[in-house]
């Protein structure tokens, strides 16, 4: 469902005037959006991220290569900073890398840094950006190809147009148990009733997605 679509569906909740048409650019600087659909916009973003936090979704799962450098250690992720690394592996030799701390990319690098394939990664900051990057132990010799499995969030929703990623019904009751305590009409009846509603709706989600990556426990041996 766009943005659009969903500020809608917690309007009519509301009995409030929808968004007939799509606006330009962010919602946030059109003069045709309301400042009460601008709010509902923003509960809706609110109740997205509340969703994301809560289980690794399939639909937020993307995969980032980087190309290794002979004696270059530290590499750009190029996913911005909220991410989770959910697996790591060589390309070129079928070599999972383990994550470890930087106290051990330290030990291993000074007074004389080990060199060969990478074993390990250790996150070392981030770039302008605000990419965060990682440092390989050991220093790579050749040029292969890591794959970084991650989880990254999606962007607050902006455009009309935009597709929300995660399950829609949690998301949209969520904004819509956000928008009647935001009111403060109703002593807190109604929106502690939708927000369970909210939750139990997030729960099936889960539990739906849950079923598809049941074997990510599995150890497999080749």
């Amino acid at each position: 469902m766009t943005f659009r679509g969903l500020i809608n569906e917690v309007l009519i909740r509301l009995r409030e005037d929808t968004i007939v048409s799509d606006w330009s650019g962010d919602i946030n600087d059109s003069s045709d959006i309301s400042a009460y659909q601008k709010v509902i916009g923003s509960l809706v973003n609110d109740a997205k991220r509340h969703v994301e936090e809560r289980h690794d979704w399939l639909n937020l799962r993307e995969t980032v290569d980087i190309a290794t450098v002979n004696g270059t250690k530290n590499y750009n992720l190029s996913s911005g900073q909220e991410i989770k690394i959910m697996d790591a592996i060589n390309n070129n030799t079928g070599m999972h890398l383990r994550q470890v701390g930087r106290t051990y990319i330290n030990t291993v690098t000074y007074p004389s840094q080990n060199t060969g394939e990478p074993l390990y990664y250790g996150f070392n900051g981030s770039d302008a950006s605000n990419n965060l990057k990682v440092d390989l132990s050991p220093v790579p010799t050749e040029a292969h190809t890591i794959s970084f499995d991650i989880l990254k969030y999606q962007a607050d929703l902006a455009t009309a147009s935009t597709v929300l990623s995660v399950p829609e019904r949690p998301v949209i009751l969520g904004a819509w148990a956000r928008a009647i305590a935001e009111r403060g009409e109703d002593g807190g009846t109604q929106s502690s009733l939708m927000a369970q509603e909210a939750g139990e709706a997030l729960k099936q989600a889960i539990m739906l997605d849950s079923g598809n990556t049941r074997y990510e426990t599995d150890w497999y041996i080749k």
